[in-house]
């Protein structure tokens, strides 16, 4: 997971590097023949699993600039797809870059369509990956590569010529802007090795006119020569050769400091300057794909087989860690119950101790219980005449017409209680039937509830008892209207009903004639206290 192997592809050779945590450890080269196709697969037995990143550099590369409608998603994907397939329809190795938008109003979008057109050298390889079902990651241009050390570099020069020298040759790459627009790979023979400054004078104007020819600049335009190389000295001559005939700016670029930037060995790079390029792929920095889809699904198989592993290592280690922190928990818990326990312990051996001089009691323990619960239950139930009193005095106020004779309070959990005290007047001792006021109230069995009695008269009484018993009845409603009365009932209304009562007297008689006393007497059930809690 944390290793990785870049393979450099020349037409005559392969080179193997690997990489571990962004550091090359080792790398070795693999001729083009029975004998290296052999060796690379013993190689690829022994690195098994480890992800494979290509890198291709050879002559035949074609690269064309393309302009396509403005689209995203889905619909940019498969005209992408399509233009490929128009442009290389029998090439298998290509891929395409997107560079920017146009800036006219159509704002088009702008690719860079590279492709292998003999992909012969690779081919023999890829079999051989194929064989061992290596996971091969993917196949680049060194190019492309190039692309992101210019962007690593910072070179931000409108028209960039970088020109170097790796195994394969002289390569010259054109930048526009930092962004990759054609490189054409030129093969050293040993006649140009003697000529070398020579050499790099004709392939640096025979590069110039190329891209004069495909209109990426014109003959006025200026190019800036970068020439990255471990022979300062030598390049330097060389730039100024290039600067004598073709009148073109060139500088020198020291390949030390950049590979101590990316803590490389400078020491390798002396006989393959190619792992620069191998590093920064190593590293992260992947370009466009050429491979197609069927060559890198044993990588694509082996990274979802990776990420099921990771994922049910986490699930493990969570669950480790889970049952860590509740055997953490259970053991605290347990030392904490074995502390309640001891600490219990010693306070029952000083109580123990204490309670050998309490004196002895004749009344039995549940005794005292019972006692005490007796006790808070009155306490709980304790309470006086006061709301009784507040309600009638509140109705009374609105009923100025009546007389109170005599207010009777109880607390019982009887709430048929009668009231045994007799009326003065004998005639209006009976109750009346139809109460002004009927009850609602259902009581609850056990439960103590405060229960008054309102004896009561109508003041100068002229006998009008209709009049008075629609007294006696507001009076009732009054009282029944507030919150704290669950139920008031008129026992006795101020007239005799009955069918059974005589009529006696005598006009002649003075002391009779007189009209009685309208006397009432009522019941209130009040609703029971919110005991506090």
């Amino acid at each position: 997971m944390f290793s990785k192997i870049v393979l450099y592809v020349l037409s005559n050779s392969l080179t193997a590097g690997i990489w571990r945590m962004g550091k090359l450890v080792s790398y070795q080269t693999f001729q083009n023949d029975e004998q290296g196709h052999g060796e690379f697969s013993n190689f690829l037995r022994n690195q098994r699993g480890k992800p494979l990143l290509m890198l291709a550099d050879t002559v035949e590369e074609d690269y064309r600039l393309e302009t396509l409608p403005h689209a995203s998603g889905k619909a940019r994907r498969e005209m992408v797809e399509r233009k490929l397939g128009q442009i290389y329809r029998s090439t298998v190795y290509r891929s395409a870059q997107f560079i920017g938008r146009e800036p006219d109003k159509r704002k088009d979008d702008r690719y860079l369509y590279t492709a292998l057109s003999n992909a012969e050298s690779l081919q023999v390889w890829i079999d051989r990956i194929e064989q061992i079902q290596a996971p091969l990651v993917g196949v680049y241009l060194l190019s492309m590569v190039s692309q992101l050390l210019v962007k690593r570099l910072k070179l931000n020069t409108p028209h960039l010529l970088l020109s170097e020298r790796l195994s394969s040759g002289l390569r010259q790459t054109y930048f526009h802007n930092g962004s990759l627009r054609i490189s054409r790979l030129a093969p050293i023979t040993a006649d140009a090795e003697s000529r070398l400054g020579y050499f790099y004078v004709m392939e640096t104007e025979k590069t110039r006119l190329y891209l004069i020819s495909q209109r990426l600049i014109t003959s006025d335009t200026m190019l800036s020569i970068i020439m990255p190389t471990l022979e300062v000295n030598a390049a330097k001559q060389i730039c100024r050769d290039i600067e004598q005939e073709h009148g073109l700016d060139c500088e020198s670029l020291d390949i030390h400091e950049i590979a101590k930037r990316l803590s490389l060995s400078t020491q390798a790079l002396q006989t393959n300057p190619e792992l620069l390029y191998m590093h920064l792929l190593a590293v992260g920095n992947a370009p466009a794909n050429l491979a197609p889809v069927n060559f890198i699904r044993n990588y694509q198989v082996d990274r979802l087989h990776h990420w099921i592993l990771s994922a049910a290592a986490l699930i493990v280690l969570i669950g480790l860690s889970l049952t860590v922190l509740n055997l953490m928990v259970s053991y605290q818990d347990g030392k904490q119950t074995e502390q309640v326990a001891a600490d219990t312990k010693v306070q029952q051996e000083l109580y123990t101790e204490v309670a050998k001089n309490f004196p002895s009691t004749p009344i039995p323990s549940t005794d005292l219980k019972l006692a005490v619960e007796l006790q808070q239950a009155i306490v709980d139930e304790a309470v006086s005449p006061q709301r009784f009193m507040q309600v009638v005095s509140h109705a009374l106020d609105k009923t100025p017409e009546i007389q109170l004779d005599r207010l009777r309070w109880n607390l019982s959990s009887e709430t048929n209680l009668k009231d045994e005290e007799k009326s003065v007047a004998p005639a209006a001792a009976q109750t009346n039937p139809q109460s002004a006021v009927q009850p609602e109230f259902v009581a609850e069995t056990g439960k103590l509830y405060e229960i008054g009695f309102v004896d009561g008269e109508i003041k100068g009484f002229n006998g009008d008892y209709r009049a008075a018993m629609e007294s006696v009845n507001s009076l009732a409603g009054k009282i029944k209207a507030d919150s704290m009365v669950a139920s008031v009932d008129v026992v006795q209304q101020p007239v005799n009903v009955s069918s059974y009562s005589t009529l006696q007297g005598s006009t002649t008689d003075e002391h009779l004639s007189q009209l009685q006393a309208a006397r009432f007497k009522l019941k209130i059930i009040f609703k029971r206290r919110a005991l506090p809690a």
